[in-house]
């Protein structure tokens, strides 16, 4: 058996087996190939991608296949190493994949084929048989049997492929345990750690005394998932690569199949702090101490992208022949309008660029560093030594419209279920769960929290005490983009509860006759006009990853009337992050 890629230039022969880089990048679609040479008889595989199409009647379509074997121990691992050539039914924790028209095809428990996983393939005949499969690769960190055998692959630099002896050299764990390689005869033999090199994509029997977490001497570490993946909602990712080895030297991220996802890369200087973001080319080498974490944030161009979705997949290699295929994916925050949704005079002027919808929840800060002088009826804001910090928040839906908040909760609604076409007897998602914005407190009943505090769970809510007006919800006039700007007045009237001129229980300030039984206005009306000017660049001067896209930003102007004899004016500038990409309130 073995596994070979178009992306070495070079081959070893390792025995009876050749084991070569198996995943090449196939598409833009962020999948890559796992090319899989099957010998006659027996074959260990572990498969480094999750194939597109799982099912394992496709993935083995048109091929001799007498049987698939898979290893899903209940509880404990194995306790012994059973040659699949004295058969494998009878024992538990075994299940198998039986072609049609073979007689045990009614007895196939083994309906798909998954990444990071170990297979048992018999292979009819006496020729070699090529397998291609497209798929996506899909980081998991090996997890050890205690005391026992693990049925494995290792994340291994083909182009260099180190030795069991050198690979488990930093865990004590593994240092002296057997290691079994399948022969094409179905029998297992031990191999000689010190002088075998590990083919990639060929599956073993490890031993492991004791517990252990050991991954090799580079560790990936994600803040969740499996993969760097952006969905519509972030816009950096933050992967931990650890040296685990006792030797300084570099981490190499190559892009596979060229750079054809928009990217950029931290950088700090070591001497000033201040973070830079430059483009992530096709290779970037990093510095890797002995014994050290280095962090890597990446961030994605949503500005640059060409589709509604975007893929990649990344190699990260290090000088001790270890090697972690990584998947990248992100989209738009909402899908890309196309030239239907434009302006008939666009259409008529030729323009079909795609443009970004602004669409879903918006939380930032205005921060007013300017303030007239009311005394004397001053127009133009005056600088003023400080700067105060209010928030705001705007939700824009589907259509563009723009509503100011000032008190929004994120719920999640449980999706559905049904029985699985692999195999009916386990359930797949049939409709997926969401997230739900709402501004009506009435509907929190009728769905769950979004996230755990304490154990239980809960809602996020995003409040702000910079402003109120009725209800829950102010219509903005005007855009929300760069280049837009948004408009409204916020009227406070003397028997609004934030009214500041009213006081429950001052008898001059409650609005209520001197008897305390009928209204009698004593409180002032108050007015406060908003405007949000969005601007191309960053108020700031940083412009950050995700500008003019997932963060806008702008100047900000606003004035009080009914405060003050005179009216007062302010000004300042504002930030705005998206964190949610969902479109309508309340539903």
């Amino acid at each position: 058996m073995s596994i070979r890629s178009s992306i070495m230039t070079t081959t070893a022969a390792l025995g009876t087996a050749l084991m070569l880089a198996a995943p090449v990048a196939a598409q833009d679609n962020g999948t890559v190939e796992q090319t899989i040479e099957l010998e006659p008889g027996w074959n260990a595989v572990y498969m480094n991608v999750d194939p597109v199409d799982r099912d394992i009647r496709r993935v083995f379509s048109g091929v001799p296949v007498a049987s698939v074997w898979r290893w899903i121990p209940d509880e404990a691992g194995s306790d012994f190493v059973r040659d699949p050539s004295e058969g494998l039914d009878n024992i538990e924790g075994w299940f198998a994949w039986f072609p049609e028209p073979r007689p045990e095809a009614f007895l196939s428990n083994l309906f798909r084929i998954d990444a990071n996983q170990a297979y048992l393939i018999e292979l009819e005949g006496n020729e070699t048989r090529e397998i291609v499969v497209e798929g996506r690769p899909r980081f998991q960190r090996i997890n050890w049997e205690t005391d026992s055998f693990t049925l494995t692959g290792l994340s291994i630099d083909p182009q260099a492929p180190p030795t069991f002896a050198e690979f488990f050299e930093r865990s004590s764990s593994h240092q002296g345990q057997p290691i079994y390689q399948l022969d094409p005869d179905g029998s297992w033999h031990e191999v000689n750690p010190a002088t075998t090199a590990i083919n990639d994509g060929e599956a073993y029997w490890v031993r492991t005394q004791g517990s252990s977490r050991f991954q090799g001497k580079m560790n990936l570490v994600l803040d969740s998932g499996d993969s760097l993946e952006f969905s519509a909602a972030l816009t950096e990712n933050l992967m931990v690569l650890r040296n685990r080895s006792d030797q300084d030297g570099t981490f190499l991220i190559r892009r596979v199949g060229g750079d054809t996802m928009p990217l950029a890369w931290q950088r700090e200087d070591p001497e000033t702090g201040e973070a830079s973001w430059p483009t992530l080319r096709n290779q970037l080498v990093l510095e890797a101490p002995a014994g050290e974490d280095v962090q890597v944030t990446l961030a994605i161009l949503r500005e640059q992208f060409t589709s509604s979705r975007m893929e990649q997949v990344i190699e990260v290699t290090d000088e001790q022949g270890q090697r972690i295929l990584l998947h990248i994916g992100g989209n738009t925050i909402q899908p890309l309008i196309g030239p239907a949704t434009q302006s008939i005079q666009a259409l008529r002027d030729g323009d079909t660029q795609e443009t970004v919808s602004y669409a879903g929840l918006w939380v930032g800060d205005i921060e007013v560093d300017a303030v007239s002088e009311s005394q004397q009826a001053g127009v133009t804001p005056t600088p003023t030594r400080d700067s105060f910090v209010q928030r705001v928040i705007v939700h824009v839906d589907s259509s563009g419209q723009a509503r100011l908040l000032k008190d929004v909760i994120q719920m999640w609604e449980d999706g559905t279920t049904a029985p699985s076409a692999f195999d009916p007897d386990f359930d797949e998602v049939d409709e997926p769960g969401r997230y739900v914005l709402l501004t009506d407190k009435n509907l929190i009943s009728l769905y769950s929290g979004a996230a755990l505090r304490g154990g239980r769970s809960v809602g996020l809510r995003y409040s702000t005490i910079g402003y109120d007006f009725e209800g829950t919800e102010q219509d903005l006039s005007g855009g929300f983009g760069p280049g837009e700007q948004l408009n409204t007045t916020l009227v406070t009237e003397p028997d609004f509860p934030t009214n500041p001129f009213l006081h429950r229980y001052h008898p001059d300030h409650d609005n209520l006759d001197a008897q305390f039984l009928n209204f009698e206005k004593e409180a002032y009306q108050v007015s406060r006009d908003m405007r949000l000017i969005f601007t191309e660049e960053d108020p700031l001067g940083r412009r950050p990853p995700g500008w003019g896209d997932s963060i806008v930003g702008g100047v900000y102007e606003g004035s009080l009337t009914g405060l003050h004899r005179n009216t007062i004016f302010t000004s300042g500038i504002f930030r705005m992050r998206r964190i949610s990409a969902i479109p309508v309130l309340n539903q």
